[in-house]
């Protein structure tokens, strides 16, 4: 059995649309160029969950010069919830079809608690058997822990699990583990990617020996 496991910023939602994107340097009442460094800059704790979204709204608005009162972080939050919210429907139909067809699916996001929380009530999410994120595990990708809490998780080999994900860095440190991956570029291009992947796929001999199911 293989189990597929998908990213979700950039692969089941889009990239941010520029509209999306420039309405929280507006927000905080500084140019797109100084905001987003700082943004990423501090946002690797957020989504450990090692701070809130107030202290990393703090943090942020600190940095750039920006009063942070409760009303000005609430808006902040909820905006920057809304730039990762834009679904790609091509890769829900994928996803969809793949759970339809048996495939078991699992989620892994570098995520903070409002946006995992987020992406746990949306309607496809009980698609995924398991949904991973790092403010939850404590971990982010592409720190190699986090393939091993997944592999534990899912109770599978490295080589019986498959990977998409939009970041290259992500895509080398899931391999370098064993597990087979895929950096995702779009939807039709991922369709025939898992196809030749699947293909490949190993197969459990009894007794636990692996086999591949084609020529590699």
């Amino acid at each position: 059995m293989t189990w597929i496991v998908f990213d979700y910023a950039g692969v089941i939602s889009h990239s941010p649309p520029d509209h999306a994107g420039a309405l929280l340097p507006q927000t905080a009442g500084v140019e797109p160029e100084a905001f987003w460094p700082v943004y990423w800059a501090h946002r690797l704790p957020y989504d450990l969950g090692a701070v809130t979204a107030a202290g990393f709204w703090r943090t942020v608005c600190g940095e750039l010069g920006t009063r942070a009162d409760a009303g000005l972080i609430e808006v902040l939050a909820t905006l920057d919830l809304r730039t990762w919210a834009h679904i790609n429907e091509e890769t829900v139909g994928l996803l969809t079809e793949l759970a339809g067809g048996g495939t078991p699916l699992a989620l892994l996001s570098n995520a903070p608690v409002e946006l995992a929380r987020m992406v746990d009530g949306l309607p496809w999410a009980p698609l995924f058997r398991h949904r991973l994120y790092s403010a939850d595990l404590r971990l982010a990708k592409p720190d190699p822990e986090i393939f091993r809490r997944l592999t534990d998780r899912l109770g599978a080999a490295p080589d019986d699990v498959l990977f998409v994900d939009d970041r290259d860095e992500n895509v080398r440190a899931a391999r370098a583990m064993g597990i087979r991956s895929l950096l995702f570029t779009g939807v039709p291009e991922l369709r025939a990617d898992l196809a030749g992947a699947l293909r490949r796929a190993p197969t459990r001999r009894p007794g636990g020996a692996a086999a591949r199911t084609s020529p590699v």
